[in-house]
């Protein structure tokens, strides 16, 4: 095996290595403003479903608070949640495999 490497393995090893770029300041505040719709949807979502007699339709709600408490946390992390996707923490994940088991009567892998 050589331990020549190329170009691109350098480039590579050197993109790994670097810390995260920063995010500038206009894409941190189109993501907030994002951020800030995606709660008025769901605000809007919880005042129509609350006329509903699906309790467990109402609480796809609480899948969006999720969903919105990761886009701020990844935003202060500099992170782009709209491109990287969200990252949630282990209280997050623990809350979102309960809520599926109680919305969808599956857990979080999709089994029954």
């Amino acid at each position: 095996m050589s331990n020549w490497k190329t170009e691109a393995d350098i480039r590579a090893e050197k993109a790994r290595n670097a810390p995260p770029p920063k995010m500038d300041a206009v894409r941190k505040q189109e993501l907030e403003a994002i951020l800030q719709r995606l709660g008025s949807v769901t605000a809007v979502f919880q005042m129509r479903a609350d006329a509903l007699p699906v309790k467990s339709f109402r609480r796809l709600s609480e899948l969006m608070d999720i969903y919105i408490a990761g886009g701020h946390r990844a935003i202060g992390e500099g992170q782009d949640f709209v491109h990287e996707g969200v990252k949630l923490a282990d209280e997050e994940t623990r809350d979102l495999h309960k809520l599926m088991r109680e919305i969808f009567n599956v857990d979080g892998g999709g089994e029954k």
